[in-house]
């Protein structure tokens, strides 16, 4: 779909937009859904209407009621023709077992439950069958399950494709799995709305081979919300790394001077009065953040050079400026040198380069460089962006590494998935806040021109 890679020449389908790990069993792709008609019961319009559009009254009303109805009994997906809406529970209802991975593989859509896999089924046998991209676009205020959704996507597409096909296919699959605990640590934090909320969008490609099996992909970030680095909202966290820091052992704490710490020894961290999350135990999610780096066979010696990093943003935080003369300076001495310590750079320029500014006059053999003081507030602005600017680039490296590990040379046909992160409304709200909500209202543009309009025109 074009609007999602303008980059990319396309001739993309667009599948069902949307409002961990693999299984075991040996079951075909190539099983399509006609084959194995009626192995299941009919599971269709047992609560409700499944799909709107076979409402016999259309109004707000209406779907609304019809939406009610099949939630309060644990009907969280209806159709509205290729439009899956999808309710969040906010609560495990266990709807992405292998068992019902392998049901809605072999069933036709006419006889089952409406689901977030009957979509990516659709457009995985698209892709094959019609050899043609297809994509699927997931929207929703923040809260709505979104990154849930794009999680069990992803879980699905690994299950029924490239069954045998070889320890490569299996490597890729892996990857594209073990991508998501390392992006929701880097990338997702508490907020009022959502425990678990995905501050960055991404754009996901899984390119297929013309058997259906996956040989490669990329992925690609945009807007992370690096302000949320520096302050939060209260009662909200910032990105969940910076809290699995505190369960790293006692040697690696000792190593990025964090031993005896907590968040409350940090100004970044201690402002919003919030530490932990509800369902998120960032000791267990540190695990499985490490054992995804070493999927993507990141050295030891990076990882924790990555940890130094992030460390060093905390620490960085906790340095405050004095007026002297014109400009000013680091007050606490002992807070700099920790810092230069972590970072490994000289204390006097990493003061230096907090404290003044640099201008260039001229061009040339006449080129002058001046450095002029700044005072408190400006000094406190820019250890701000250079926090926020370590943490950005630490992020891009590691999408960077997983694009290493998935990259194809020769483009192919693909299904790509973009999972954009919510419209919502802070009582401070940033830049990226700001240009996510326009996003927003410009895919519901996208869902109402090439879908809605399409059905009415149809009919």
């Amino acid at each position: 779909i074009q609007p999602l890679d303008p980059s990319q020449p396309s001739n993309a389908s667009v599948s069902s937009p949307l409002c961990t790990s693999p299984i075991n069993s040996d079951f075909s792709q190539k099983r399509f859904p006609f084959e194995m008609a009626h192995r299941y019961k009919n599971e269709r319009n047992l609560i409700g209407v499944d799909d709107m559009v076979m409402l016999t009254t259309i109004s707000e009303q209406a779907m609304l009621d019809n939406l009610q109805k099949r939630y309060k009994e644990k009907q969280i997906y209806t159709l509205i023709g290729r439009v899956l809406i999808s309710m969040n529970p906010y609560v495990d209802l266990h709807l992405t077992t292998p068992q019902l991975i392998q049901k809605y593989h072999e069933e036709d859509n006419f006889h089952i439950a409406p689901h977030i896999f009957t979509i990516t089924n659709d457009a995985y046998r698209a892709l094959v069958s019609e050899n043609e991209s297809q994509a699927i676009i997931i929207s929703g205020e923040s809260g709505a399950g979104k990154t849930e959704a794009s999680k069990g996507i992803m879980q699905y597409l690994s299950a029924i494709s490239g069954k045998k096909g070889g320890e490569t296919v299996d490597r890729i699959k892996n990857v594209i799995l073990e991508s998501n605990p390392l992006l929701e640590s880097f990338g997702n934090a508490k907020t009022l709305r959502n425990n678990n909320s995905s501050r960055f969008g991404k754009y996901i490609e899984i390119q297929f081979d013309y058997k259906g099996d996956p040989e490669g992909g990329r992925v690609q970030n945009y807007l992370l919300e690096k302000s949320r680095v520096v302050s939060q909202t209260p009662n909200e966290r910032s990105f969940h790394v910076f809290y699995q820091l505190f369960h790293l052992d006692a040697q690696q704490k000792e190593r990025i001077k964090l031993t005896g710490k907590s968040p409350e020894s940090f100004e970044y961290l201690k402002k919003s009065a919030c530490k932990t999350a509800d369902g998120i135990d960032d000791s267990e999610w540190l695990k499985e953040m490490v054992h995804a780096m070493q999927t993507l066979q990141i050295p030891k010696n990076q990882i924790d050079e990555i940890f130094s990093l992030l460390s060093g943003v905390l620490h960085l935080g906790n340095l405050n400026f004095k007026a002297k003369g014109n400009g000013s300076e680091i007050s606490e001495k002992n807070a700099l040198e920790t810092l230069s310590k972590i970072l490994s750079i000289d204390s006097n320029i990493l003061e230096s380069c907090l404290c003044l500014r640099r201008v260039y006059a001229g061009a040339n053999t006449r080129a002058s460089v001046y450095a002029v003081p700044l005072n408190v507030s400006q000094a406190e602005f820019v250890r701000d962006a250079f926090a926020k600017s370590i943490y950005g680039k630490i992020f891009d490296w590691l999408v960077e590494r997983i694009n290493q590990n998935i990259q194809i040379r020769e483009p192919g046909k693909n299904i790509g998935i973009l999972d954009i992160y919510g419209f919502e409304i802070f009582q401070v709200n940033s830049f990226e806040q700001l240009c996510i909500n326009y996003c927003n209202e410009t895919l519901h543009q996208i869902f109402i021109d090439l879908t809605l309009k399409a059905e009415q025109e149809k009919y």
